[in-house]
């Protein structure tokens, strides 16, 4: 059976500070210390809160600014985009790998043989990379449990 830890020294000390730090002065003392400063104004209660219909015009005009802000710039972007033609040069892009693996398919015959055991090599690389990060978490979470099960 394992006896709980004792609270910290920081943390005590942290609540204590915390407790002591919250004050609020009694308002008549307010009043009388405003008295004695000549000119000085009388703090009044605060003002109601302001009706729903700011608040719902508030937040419709953050939801409003905030879809232009992403529509209008989306937009112009769209336009820069099909006047420059970069639609076309990512086509040409995209078909530049399989031009390439086919060129080299001609040139090096055995070519297809290396990059096919190069993707099978990745297949298990990426399993190996599942089951380490599998370890890591049911490593981690273990011993977390048996740090909470030892206080």
């Amino acid at each position: 059976m394992s006896t709980p830890l004792p609270t910290p020294p920081e943390e005590l000390l942290d609540a204590a500070l915390r407790h002591e730090l919250r004050w609020e002065a009694p308002p008549e003392l307010t009043n009388r210390l405003l008295q004695l400063v000549p000119g000085a104004t009388v703090p009044s209660t605060p003002d109601a809160p302001l009706p729903r219909w700011r608040l719902y015009l508030a937040l419709g005009l953050i939801v409003i600014t905030s879809l232009f802000s992403i529509v209008g710039p989306a937009y112009f972007y769209q336009v820069l985009w099909l006047q420059l033609g970069i639609d076309m040069i990512l086509t040409q892009l995209e078909a530049w790998p399989d031009r390439f693996l086919q060129m080299l398919y001609t040139m090096v015959p055995f070519a297809r043989e290396v990059i096919s055991i190069a993707a099978l090599i990745r297949d298990q690389l990426h399993w190996i990379l599942l089951a380490v990060i599998l370890w890591i978490l049911l490593d981690a979470a273990q011993s977390e449990h048996q740090l909470a099960h030892n206080q």
